[in-house]
């Protein structure tokens, strides 16, 4: 009987990880955030100085948090980022309360002042002066560029198809929060969450698209289109300012959450 047992159990273990594996994609690395200003050259300035993003040589409209790019697009009255499907973006430092009372001080816009969420972490939220939402947590875990928070109607939906497409680490953010990790060797961690409710489509707000890096962008965006998903710009090149040449195409997901592909 206690063999017997053991091998229920086994053939169970087997099939609870079968069915994950089989539906969800190799993890791709996260990439980089685009986001809406007047003036890429302020939004490049304003984050240098106030959240320590370095100036790289690709191009002058971004600036490197780690491996994962913030990118400026030139667009003038872009909605803000709340309520959009790309609700806000998430900084994380070591002492929260420092860090706002440096931002209070360098005139930043105080949405919500630092407070402890039992269990959690501290957290706090300003805006840029273009309208993004910016969370402010205390992690420890992981320092600099953090986090992105989707909105949609159906969370498990979002999570369900973002682990299909794109990979990732279905796991709760210090043991509370549903979330997807994405991380690989050589490029930096970021967490995506999601929270229930109405949202716009990303497009034209504050936090305009999410970019993803794949390795042959043409045979992922057949992939893609095998699995139903609406691309809405097929594959390009881009010479960069530094002569470099990158391929892109874009994606919708649920929400209608703006996505780019990118292999550099």
């Amino acid at each position: 009987m206690r063999g017997f047992i053991r091998s229920l159990l086994c053939a169970a273990t087997v099939m609870a990880l079968a069915v994950p594996a089989s539906a969800q994609s190799v993890t791709l690395p996260y990439d980089h955030i685009h986001l809406n200003v007047p003036e890429p050259a302020a939004g490049v300035t304003w984050y240098e100085k106030n959240f320590g993003g370095m100036r790289f040589d690709e191009a002058p409209d971004r600036l490197m948090f780690g491996s994962t790019r913030l990118i400026f697009l030139r667009r003038a009255g872009a909605d803000p980022s709340t309520g959009s499907s790309i609700d806000h973006i998430g900084f994380s430092y070591a002492n929260l309360d420092a860090k706002m009372k440096e931002l209070e001080t360098a005139g930043v816009k105080i949405v919500q002042p630092a407070r402890d969420v039992a269990g959690l972490f501290k957290l706090g939220f300003v805006e840029d002066p273009w309208g993004t939402r910016i969370e402010l947590v205390q992690d420890p875990e992981l320092l600099g560029l953090h986090h992105i928070h989707l909105r949609a109607p159906d969370t498990e939906q979002m999570f369900t198809w973002l682990l299909e497409k794109f990979g990732g680490q279905r796991m709760k953010l210090k043991g509370q929060i549903d979330a997807v990790k994405y991380g690989a060797p050589n490029f930096s961690s970021m967490w995506i969450l999601v929270q229930r409710g109405e949202s716009l489509p990303s497009e034209g707000h504050a936090v305009d698209h999410l970019g993803w890096r794949v390795a042959d962008l043409n045979a992922k965006v057949a992939e893609l289109k095998t699995k139903g998903v609406k691309v809405t710009s097929e594959p390009r090149p881009l010479k960069l300012a530094n002569g470099t040449t990158i391929y892109y195409a874009y994606v919708e997901g649920p929400a209608g959450t703006k996505i780019e592909l990118v292999q550099r």
